[in-house]
């Protein structure tokens, strides 16, 4: 009895230590390669326009607005990833993402729409008849508590980044903040109808405290700031 005793205490203590081994193994094949997510929270960079649809026309140089809203919105997708953010971005590259107007707005409607979305940023270039208007806007859908608090905090943030005098941010009802179930906002970076707008726009480090405004802003509004 007491040998069988002892044999029944060592096979219980192998067996712990053969289920410590597996967790340990199992712990250690984990794939450490993936990037560390600080937050969670996932935005939507849109990057408006593209392809056929160039937009806005620099009314001194020609610069087409599609390319400009792709350059802002890289870099845009960049400085949030370093703040921990996870980013999807409409389009990637000067293309559009539909074979026409229609196809291309249905499908960065269903990007919008996506079921972890959290945040919509549209990137757009403003034009007017009056050239001596000039800097940035910020937009949210009528009626949006959220959304008119995220473009407040937006605007006062470019406004603060790139040296200008504060301006309210707009109500608005266009198609990428009405068709989003998720909190947006939809910037216009400056004027391409006004020169000193149409120089700075395309200047990378302008765009730079574009972008810096932008990520302030948000982050201010998630209290991050």
């Amino acid at each position: 009895m007491e040998f069988n005793k002892r044999v029944a205490i060592v096979d219980a203590f192998m067996a712990v230590i053969l289920v410590a081994l597996i967790f340990v193994i199992a712990n250690g094949q984990k794939d450490y390669s993936k990037p560390v997510v600080k937050n969670m929270i996932t935005v939507v960079v849109d990057a408006g326009h593209g392809g056929f649809d160039g937009g806005a026309k620099g009314t001194d140089t020609g610069v087409i607005e599609s390319g400009l809203n792709l350059e802002v919105a890289n870099k845009l997708r960049s400085a949030l990833e370093k703040e921990g953010f996870l980013v999807i971005m409409t389009r990637e590259d000067e293309n559009a993402i539909g074979s026409d107007k229609s196809a291309d707005m249905k499908k960065r409607k269903e990007i919008i729409n996506g079921e972890n979305v959290d945040y919509v940023i549209s990137i757009h270039m403003n034009k007017f008849s009056d050239r001596a208007v000039s800097g940035p806007m910020a937009f949210y859908q009528q009626g949006s508590i959220e959304g008119e608090k995220l473009a407040v905090a937006v605007i006062n943030g470019i406004c603060e980044s790139v040296d200008r005098p504060k301006r309210i941010a707009n109500p608005g009802d266009y198609y990428m903040i009405r068709e989003s179930p998720a909190v947006s906002v939809l910037v216009e970076c400056g004027f391409l109808s006004n020169s000193t707008d149409e120089k700075l726009l395309q200047d990378s480090e302008y765009q730079d405290k574009i972008v810096t405004g932008i990520v302030n802003g948000f982050k201010e509004y998630l209290g991050k700031g």
